[in-house]
């Protein structure tokens, strides 16, 4: 388990044959094959993506078909030695805001039968500036805050009790991994929600698994906004504390190297939770035979962001690096943003249509072959596995001078430890 006295290298597994449509094309052969070769490398946790909409199509229904195939999936990753993380309801996924559809829109009957309760009549909101995915379609989002949206709540909790309940005991899983993301689609309504929300969904998983261990993760938005979610926050209801490092936010402005937004990110986020934490979403994309390495403007979240498009070299690079910097930093585990790369014809339907870095991000491109990463990973995980002590964990930072002014801070303390090296 992931605790103070242990270190867990994993990656988030996406097949390459399906990638973000593995429940709804799942291939047992290739899920068996490709979980194998994941363990084979050196990887101890492998994270699934319960993807919402695939699992809850409607607030009080479950698909049965998408909960058989997530246990051939765990009893296939605790065959080969893997310990499994499932995230529940992950809103930000592979550089895109993604929703079920019966959620995207305002809850009137809710509204009305609160009304006749005696409760305030909510306002039906019109369409946001934001895109969100949402039954397989780019829509302005509509949704409500999902850190406090009651009927986004209860159909939240519905979840927790039918997976939790179901896979509560199950060997293969390391620890569940709540929400993702909810912060990019709207700002909580206070940092108190937040906080409250995580209080909410940690105690209804414990009724059905009671020995579930839970994870909370932050986002640079998060971090730069005083309602969070707030690492201290996480910290206090979950088990487990993790950052999100992917593309999209993380302070490259100005980077002296690669690896400094991610080390800086688990920094951060240590010293306010005061506690090891896990680094999540770690990766760099590497050009395709037409392509020549350098940066490109791509879509991540709806906004446009430079990212740096590597040589298989230098993506090696980067990994060993950063895996090895995180490590030394004193990180509870480093879990990288994806084990292969997608076939082409993956390309041309969301969310990769939009967001081009996550096609060539894996560690295998998309006809099966190990890129250089592969080996720097094998590695690593050779060193943390003889290694008798881990390294100390970040210094506590001053919480309240930090959440005075989030954004100006965050900008401020990036400089310097940029600056530092």
């Amino acid at each position: 388990m992931t605790t103070n006295d242990t270190f867990s290298l994993g990656v988030t597994y996406w097949p390459r044959r399906a990638g973000p449509l593995l429940w709804q094309r799942y291939d047992r052969g290739a899920v068996r094959e490709e979980l194998a070769h994941i363990a084979a490398i050196g990887f101890d946790t492998v994270r699934f993506c319960v993807l919402w909409e695939d699992f809850q199509p409607g607030p009080e229904r479950i698909n049965g078909r998408a909960m058989r195939r997530l246990e051939h999936a765990l009893d296939t990753a605790h065959a080969v030695g893997l310990r499994v993380v499932l995230a529940l309801f992950p809103v930000a996924l592979l550089g895109q805001l993604q929703v079920p559809s019966w959620a995207n829109g305002p809850d009137i009957a809710g509204a009305l039968r609160r009304a006749r309760r005696g409760q305030p009549l909510m306002l039906v909101r019109p369409p946001g500036v934001i895109s969100v995915l949402t039954g397989g379609r780019y829509r302005p989002v509509q949704c409500g805050d999902l850190f406090s949206d009651p009927t986004m709540i209860e159909a939240q909790r519905y979840l927790v009790r039918e997976t939790g309940g179901y896979f509560g005991d199950h060997p293969a899983v390391l620890a569940w991994q709540l929400g993702e993301g909810f912060e990019r689609v709207h700002r909580p309504e206070s940092e108190q929600a937040v906080s409250q929300w995580f209080a909410l969904l940690t105690d209804e998983l414990k009724i059905v698994a009671p020995r579930a261990v839970c994870l909370g993760v932050v986002s640079p938005t998060g971090l730069k906004r005083r309602s969070g979610p707030r690492p201290e926050h996480v910290a206090k209801h979950c088990a487990l504390t993790g950052v999100t490092v992917d593309l999209a936010e993380t302070p490259v402005d100005h980077q002296a190297r690669h690896t400094n937004p991610a080390a800086y990110l688990h920094r951060l986020t240590a010293g306010l939770s005061e506690r090891r934490v896990v680094v999540l979403g770690v990766g760099m994309p590497t050009i395709t035979h037409a392509e020549t390495a350098g940066c490109f403007e791509d879509d991540l979240y709806g906004r446009t962001a430079p990212v740096y498009r590597s040589t298989p070299g230098e993506q090696a690079e980067f990994i060993h690096t950063v895996l090895e910097r995180l490590y030394d930093d004193g990180a509870a585990g480093v879990w990288l943003a994806t084990y292969a790369d997608f076939l082409e014809e993956l390309w041309q339907a969301p969310p990769l249509d939009r967001t081009r870095c996550y096609r060539t991000m894996g560690l295998i491109d998309a006809l099966g072959r190990e890129k250089a990463s592969v080996e720097a990973v094998r590695e690593f995980a050779r060193r943390v596995r003889s290694a008798s002590t881990l390294p100390a964990q970040p210094s506590a930072v001053d919480a309240e001078r930090y959440w005075s002014d989030p954004e100006r801070t965050f900008r401020e303390w990036w400089r310097e430890f940029n600056s530092s090296g």
